[in-house]
């Protein structure tokens, strides 16, 4: 005889399967009708992507993501398209590396990730920001120990692109982390005090110019001293997040570390 909390289990396991036949979900991907299922996706980084995601895209889809592995540029998490050899810095931090200390990223800014991250942001898909808050959640654990950071600060709208979005995507992939008590979520740590022109279809130059002096801090001298991890979700060129650091160094910090959920190539 089956006890009262397995048969809690079967009962929602049929009611939900019930509920996919009559109302499948559309794959935010592909766009065709697909029937998830319902298992409790695991954490660990990070094979858990494919299952988390498994309410908003078909198995084919989630299983088009790209993890971020060695090697990389040792300070800016660029992957190299030899997958042969050790981690190194890349041409372009030889050359002039950046005011941050080191960016991570969970995985390459294309396929299933990069539709999540389009969907959460310009269509308002606000439920992705659990899942995708987790996998950043297990990078962060993967690439800093308990103890590293002092401070978890989102990259910042501006007011106006706030009002028009109605969140902020970079605070909403934080708000549910579990963090050490010495280690703390400042929603506002940075303020945006300039708006500026959407980046995308800009070049490094031209990136760098249009986010100049965009940055601010909220109150100053917050962070002097603090070793600072500044979340974002896609890190491309590395121009906002260093104009972030520029801002949190001048304020003082330590060190800025820099995390996002996917690293375009």
């Amino acid at each position: 005889m089956l006890s009262k909390t397995r048969l809690t289990e079967v009962l929602n396991r049929l009611l939900h399967g019930m509920g996919d036949s009559l109302f499948p979900a559309t794959c935010l991907g592909c766009e065709r009708l697909f029937q998830h299922d319902t298992a409790t996706p695991p954490t660990a980084h990070p094979a858990g992507f494919s299952a988390a995601m498994s309410p908003h895209f078909c198995l084919s889809c989630r299983d088009r993501w790209t993890a971020v592995a060695p090697p990389l540029c040792s300070r800016c998490g660029l992957v190299f398209k030899s997958r042969e050899g050790d981690d190194h810095l890349c041409g372009r931090c030889l050359d002039r590396p950046g005011p941050f200390s080191r960016a991570r990223a969970a995985g390459i800014y294309d396929n299933t990730l990069k539709a999540a991250i389009h969907a959460l942001k310009f269509k308002g898909k606000v439920s992705l920001a659990i899942p995708l808050g987790r996998l950043l959640f297990d990078t962060f654990r993967h690439y800093w120990t308990a103890g590293d950071i002092d401070l978890v600060a989102p990259v910042p709208l501006h007011r106006q692109r706030f009002r028009q979005r109605g969140f902020n995507q970079a605070y909403l992939l934080v708000r549910r982390w579990a963090l050490p008590e010495d280690t703390v979520v400042i929603r506002d740590l940075l303020v945006r005090i300039r708006a500026t022109a959407p980046q995308t279809g800009l070049d490094r130059q031209q990136r760098r110019i249009n986010i100049r002096k965009a940055f601010s801090v909220s109150r100053h001298g917050q962070s002097a001293g603090k070793r600072v991890l500044l979340v974002d979700d896609v890190l491309t060129t590395g121009a906002t997040a260093d104009a972030c650091t520029d801002a949190l160094i001048r304020d003082g910090a330590k060190r800025v570390d820099v995390l996002t959920l996917a690293r375009a190539l």
